[in-house]
């Protein structure tokens, strides 16, 4: 049997995504992986329908207004227009993404899932878990962009400039290494061959070989250095270097499929060091016990901490 309610609440979700009320990020934790991967579909096609004509405008508002309106209580209806209307829309929908269902690749990993993706210049992307990239197959060679939404190590021909596009800023090179980590209030990139540029709404850096820069709710720190050849996780071990703690429980969560209750501590407290992917009772010794943090599993998968 369907769950009504599950259905109400992606509604929902989608409709205050759409206004800009939640980020990709936290849309991507409430739903499924399919629900999400549709949702971006929908964002590209409304993105597209600003060029289409005024009718096919008029289709997309109405749609909007009709899942804002599941928010409150919903008459039973069964006039024959209704149905006519809600069919118009579904079509209109079905159209726009089969437009990028032929131009848009999208990949994207589960918890604990990591994925290598080659793409169409010979380019690598190393994608971690709980991520997404999506790019325009069209023109590729001469247009190399994509969206990325967590974070994830390329390796990247030469050839024109490549950039990559954050909701925290956008990283540009012509043939490097580098990594990338945006989430909704963390950006973090490191260079680890040649050369990349980072911009922000705020700032613009150049980082060179073992350079990196983070920004931390809109605030850039210092550019570090690293001695590392390429990031750990791409060998199974997430690295932090005074990093807030709240960051590496989110990666914990990413990592092994679990909910973290951190209500009870101080989630700024600065973490620097390391956990394995393949060992989550070692994981939690290595990050919390340190901190003088203790942890017991209060339902399957969720864990509480507290002092």
């Amino acid at each position: 049997m369907e769950n009504k309610n599950s259905h109400t609440n992606n509604d929902t979700f989608l409709a205050q995504w759409l206004e800009g009320e939640l980020s990709d990020t936290e849309l991507k934790n409430r739903i499924s992986e399919q629900d999400y991967t549709a949702f971006l579909k929908l964002r590209k096609a409304l993105d597209v329908s600003n060029e289409l004509n005024a009718s096919t405008k008029d289709s997309f508002y109405k749609i909007q207004e009709r899942i804002a309106n599941k928010k409150t209580p919903v008459r039973r209806l069964h006039t024959a227009r209704w149905s006519m209307g809600i069919a118009a829309s579904i079509l209109v929908i079905v159209g726009l993404f089969s437009i990028f269902s032929d131009t848009t690749i999208t990949h994207q990993t589960s918890f604990g899932e990591t994925k290598s993706i080659p793409l169409l210049d010979g380019t690598q992307v190393v994608l971690n878990s709980k991520s997404t990239i999506s790019y325009n197959k069209t023109d590729w060679k001469n247009n190399r962009q994509l969206t990325l939404d967590g974070e994830a190590y390329f390796k990247v021909e030469k050839g024109s400039t490549f950039t990559v596009h954050t909701s925290n800023g956008s990283v540009t090179v012509l043939g490097t290494q580098f990594n990338v980590n945006s989430t909704t209030d963390f950006f973090d990139v490191v260079c680890y061959e040649g050369k990349v540029g980072v911009k922000t709404n705020t700032s613009e850096h150049i980082l060179l070989p073992t350079n990196s820069i983070r920004k931390i709710n809109g605030n850039s720190s210092q550019s570090s250095v690293t001695q590392l050849l390429k990031p750990t996780w791409t060998d199974g071990e997430s690295t932090f270097k005074s990093v807030p703690i709240k960051y590496v429980i989110k990666a914990l969560e990413d990592q092994y499929n679990i909910k973290i209750d951190a209500a009870s501590i101080d989630d700024t407290t600065i973490f620097s060091g390391s956990f394995p992917h393949n060992n989550l009772g070692v994981a939690f010794t290595t990050v919390f016990d340190a901190l003088g943090i203790t942890y017991n599993e209060t339902q399957k998968r969720n864990i509480k901490l507290r002092y």
